[in-house]
């Protein structure tokens, strides 16, 4: 990793001019702070892929830094080469999954957690970054923090901050990324489906993409694994995962907002896919943030 060559604090302070006044200061829009955050580390290959059937999908964001060995994240319908000492960040409700990683044994730290606001972060979007050393010492201090259980504002104030400093990297030098599907099939079919409260079927994708049905069908299941019908409810239950976590919309309105035609046929298909009831599942994510607080103090 490329080693700091950061001027010393002295020939910085000497810079500072003297303030016209020194009771205003410079104001700055109010940050938008991640929530929910997990850091993990994954340290054989065999142990990127889970969970096995298809590609994983979910509704938060996924931080990558791979600290050792290379591989390629396929992301959507790209394949990313991921070189040691770089990192990408994966947006809600895009696939994923990993293959040609140069060794079984691997260091690679990962950091999820959840944002209610994507668009200051979109310049990361299929954007490979270089590990230099400031960003290294902020993710150290991250996870050390994460580790130590201290505050529960330490480790999303300096995750905060690592995501706007890496905002201010240059892109890894990199090559077009290899296409695994027709150019931006899946993104395109993502944003239609998170975009629209209506329950949109594969005939309505197809024709606002302006191609077949039978066309998209063998393309989106050749990309991903898994076929378009499939993804597009798991797309919709991982929006109300989220929502049930985050908002305090009534399980009506979310069931609404995610494409579901009833209250009753959200909450068969929610606890199908989850074992809970969506007002369980709501009060299991509260009991778990109370607890992590109280760990915190």
């Amino acid at each position: 990793m490329p080693k700091s060559s950061a001027p010393s604090i002295k020939s910085v302070v000497a810079l500072l001019p003297h303030p016209p006044h020194q009771l205003f200061g410079r104001r700055g829009a109010p940050p938008v702070l991640p929530e929910n955050v997990v850091c993990f580390q994954r340290r054989t290959a065999s142990e990127l892929n889970r969970p096995r059937q298809g590609r994983a999908l979910h509704h938060r964001f996924v931080l990558i830094f791979a600290l050792e060995t290379a591989g390629t994240v396929c992301v959507d319908d790209r394949a990313i080469p991921l070189r040691a000492g770089e990192g990408l960040l994966i947006f809600p409700f895009q696939f994923h999954h990993y293959i040609q990683l140069e060794s079984d044994r691997i260091c690679w730290l990962f950091v999820t957690f959840e944002r209610t606001e994507h668009e200051t972060l979109e310049g990361l979007r299929y954007q490979p970054f270089v590990l230099t050393q400031p960003l290294t010492d902020l993710a150290t201090e991250l996870v050390a923090a994460y580790e130590r259980q201290r505050a529960a504002d330490l480790p999303i104030l300096l995750l905060a901050l690592l995501l706007a400093r890496i905002r201010q990297e240059k892109p890894a030098p990199r090559a077009n990324a290899n296409t695994l599907a027709p150019s931006g099939l899946v993104t395109k079919v993502n944003r239609l489906a998170y975009n629209s409260h209506a329950r949109l079927d594969t005939k309505g994708i197809a024709k606002a993409l302006g191609i077949s049905g039978s066309h998209l069908r063998a393309c989106f299941h050749a990309s991903c694994g898994v076929s378009l019908g499939r993804h597009l409810r798991r797309l919709r239950l991982e929006k109300a995962c989220g929502l049930l976590r985050l908002g305090q919309q009534r399980v009506s309105e979310i069931a609404e907002v995610c494409g579901f035609a009833s209250i009753y046929s959200f909450s068969r298909a929610f606890r199908s896919a989850y074992g809970v009831s969506p007002l369980v599942y709501r009060r299991g994510a509260a009991i778990n943030n109370r607890s992590a607080d109280k760990q915190n103090r």
